[in-house]
């Protein structure tokens, strides 16, 4: 189902736009998960437009990143195996063996 929207003519900067309630209007026919959707891509909109940067305007704590030389990331190559049997390698940890799993 196709649902056309007329879209409403930019105004001058002098006029008073009516997007708020045209906003509200189409928030309202969205199903939940739209919303949500649209809810995340005004907040990620408000973090472009924001002075004070992303971290600002995050209620959660800002993620630090962190720089590391290819150097360092090839050292961590190897670390962690995949594909392993992890019913017998929790019976080796709980029964004691000392296969280097713990």
């Amino acid at each position: 189902m196709t649902l056309r929207v007329p879209v409403t003519p930019s105004r001058t900067p002098g006029s008073t736009p009516a997007i708020k309630p045209e906003l509200l209007r189409l928030l309202d026919m969205l199903p939940r998960s739209k919303q949500t959707e649209l809810l995340n891509f005004a907040r990620f909109l408000q973090q472009e437009t924001s002075a004070a940067g992303p971290a600002a305007s995050l209620a959660h704590p800002a993620i630090e990143l962190r720089v590391a030389s290819a150097t360092t990331l090839l050292g961590l190559t190897g670390l962690v195996a995949l594909g392993g049997d992890a019913v017998a390698d929790t019976e080796s940890l709980y029964d004691g063996a000392d296969n280097g799993l713990h």
